[in-house]
C-alpha cells in the first residue's frame, strides 16, 4: 500500500483561527495532534495505520465520555468541556484524516502531462479533438498538415512564434510538416520532444500507454526526452542527445526505463512506390550497385565492406519483392548474412573469389 504522509496544515489552521478567535486552544491542540501523528509514523505510516489509529482514538473518546455519565461527582462544566474538547478532536483527526487521504490519493499532475504542458504554454492556444472514427485532417497556418488519428488531441497556436513551431500532442498523428530550416517544428508528446525542419511521420503518445513511438516516412527526425531537450535549451548546448531517425527507421521511449530506442520498422516501404512496382534487372551487376539502388529505394542504410564485395557479380530481377526479401535473395546469391542494428542493416560477407 502507498504511504501517506502528514503534510504542513499550520496555514490552514491559522485561517481558520482568524475566522474563529475564541478556538485558540483547540487549534494548538490540533497542531500538537499532527505533530504527534508525524513524529510517531514517520517510518511506517500507511492508510491502513492511520485508519487503525483513527478509531482508536474514537473509540477511546466514546469510552471516556461513557465514563464521564457514570461518574456524577465530575462537576457539569468540566462535563461539558471534556465532551466539546473531544468531539473537537474527532473532529479535527477525521478531518485532517480524510483530508490526507484525499490529498495523497489524488492523481498529481505530470508536468510533462499533456494538461500542463498546455496549460504553461507562453502562448494561446487551440485545441482539435477528434471523438469520430475516423482520421481528422488539420491544417496549420504554416502550411503544415496533421492527420489526427481516433480519441487523440493536439493544441497549437493560431500563430507559431518566430523562432519555433510548437505544438502539444495527446494521443496519435501523421505529421506532414511544411519545411522551414529558420523554425524547427516541435511536438511535445508524453515526456519526449520530436524535433524535424521539414518532413512526414508518425506520432503515438498515449498518456495511458507506456512507450512513446516515432515513425518517419521520409526526411529527417530527431527525438529527446523533454528533461534532456529543456536542459541543452536553458543552459545554451549546441548538442543535445537524442536519436535521429530517417525513413522507415523507428524510435521507441518506454516510459519506465526512460530510453529511447531506434529500430528498422517492421515493414519497410519504398520512398517511391511505383519504383517497386516497376521490374529491375541487374546482369552481370556489382552487388554494391544494388546495395546503392535498394539505399535510395527504401532510405535505408546499408552497412558493409566494398573491398570485401567489389569481386561480386549477380544476376538478379526484382518485381514486387519488399526490402527483406530483396536482402534474403541478394545474400543467398552471394553466401553473405545480415542482421538490423540500431536501425541500419548489417550485411556480414567472405567476398567472392
Amino acid at each position: 500500500m502507498d504511504k501517506w504522509h502528514i503534510f504542513p496544515v499550520d496555514c490552514l489552521l491559522e485561517q481558520w483561527l482568524l475566522q474563529n478567535p475564541d478556538r485558540a486552544d483547540v487549534v494548538k491542540q490540533a497542531q500538537e495532534l499532527v505533530r504527534a501523528l508525524n513524529e510517531h509514523y514517520r517510518d511506517d505510516a500507511t492508510d491502513a495505520r492511520f485508519d487503525d489509529e483513527l478509531n482508536r482514538l474514537m473509540q477511546l473518546a466514546a469510552e471516556r465520555r461513557d465514563a464521564e455519565l457514570e461518574t456524577p461527582i465530575v462537576p457539569l462544566q468540566q462535563q461539558a468541556w471534556w465532551r466539546w474538547a473531544v468531539a473537537a478532536s474527532i473532529i479535527l483527526v477525521a478531518g485532517l484524516g480524510i483530508w490526507l487521504y484525499s490529498y495523497s490519493h489524488t492523481p498529481k499532475a505530470s508536468p510533462d502531462s499533456y494538461a500542463q504542458l498546455t496549460k504553461i504554454a507562453t502562448l494561446p492556444l487551440q485545441e482539435k479533438v477528434n471523438t469520430s472514427n475516423q482520421p481528422l485532417n488539420v491544417l496549420l497556418c504554416d502550411g503544415s498538415l496533421i492527420t489526427l488519428r481516433p480519441k487523440s488531441r493536439v493544441s497549437y497556436p493560431k500563430h507559431f512564434a518566430k523562432t519555433s513551431r510548437t505544438v502539444y500532442l495527446n494521443g496519435e498523428a501523421f505529421f506532414d510538416v511544411a519545411k522551414n530550416p529558420a523554425k524547427p517544428f516541435l511536438i511535445y508528446a508524453n515526456q519526449t520532444v520530436t524535433k524535424v525542419l521539414g518532413t512526414s511521420f508518425l506520432v503515438r503518445a498515449f498518456e495511458e500507454e507506456k512507450a512513446v513511438t516515432v515513425t518517419v516516412r521520409t526526411g529527417r527526425v530527431s527525438v529527446y526526452t523533454r528533461q534532456d531537450f529543456e536542459k541543452a535549451q536553458q543552459s545554451g548546448l549546441r548538442r543535445i542527445e537524442g536519436i535521429i531517425l530517417t525513413p522507415n527507421q523507428q524510435m521507441t521511449y518506454n516510459l519506465d526505463e526512460k530510453r529511447l530506442l531506434k529500430a528498422l520498422v517492421e515493414k519497410p516501404t519504398a520512398l517511391m512506390p511505383e519504383a517497386v512496382s516497376r521490374e529491375q534487372v541487374f546482369e552481370d551487376a556489382p552487388v554494391t550497385k544494388v546495395f546503392s539502388a535498394i539505399e535510395k529505394t527504401y532510405g535505408v542504410k546499408l552497412i558493409y565492406n566494398e573491398d570485401d564485395l567489389s569481386a561480386c557479380l549477380v544476376n538478379l530481377t526484382f518485381l514486387n519483392e519488399n526490402l527483406l526479401e530483396r536482402l534474403d535473395i541478394i545474400c543467398q546469391t552471394i553466401g553473405a548474412s545480415y542482421e538490423v542494428l540500431d536501425g541500419q542493416i548489417v550485411i556480414s560477407s567472405k567476398g567472392c573469389k
